[in-house]
């Protein structure tokens, strides 16, 4: 079996297949949510602490992290 090679795009999830507004909606999400792990590292927080300072749940914190 023959293994076909392609350029992938800029965003995984239209390579995926999703939808071209969907794919975008993801590549967002995946953008903020590497954001918000840098910037919880960056100022030394807790899971906890960063939950207090963005107003939602440390289980939600978790979640995106």
């Amino acid at each position: 079996m023959a293994t076909t090679i392609r350029r992938a795009s800029r965003n995984i999830f239209r390579d995926l297949g999703f939808e071209p507004e969907e794919a975008e909606n993801l590549r967002i999400r995946a953008e903020l949510m590497v954001e918000l792990g840098k910037l919880i590292d960056a100022r030394g927080w807790t899971q906890a602490q960063a939950a207090r300072v963005l107003g939602v749940s440390q289980s939600r914190v978790s979640d995106l992290v």
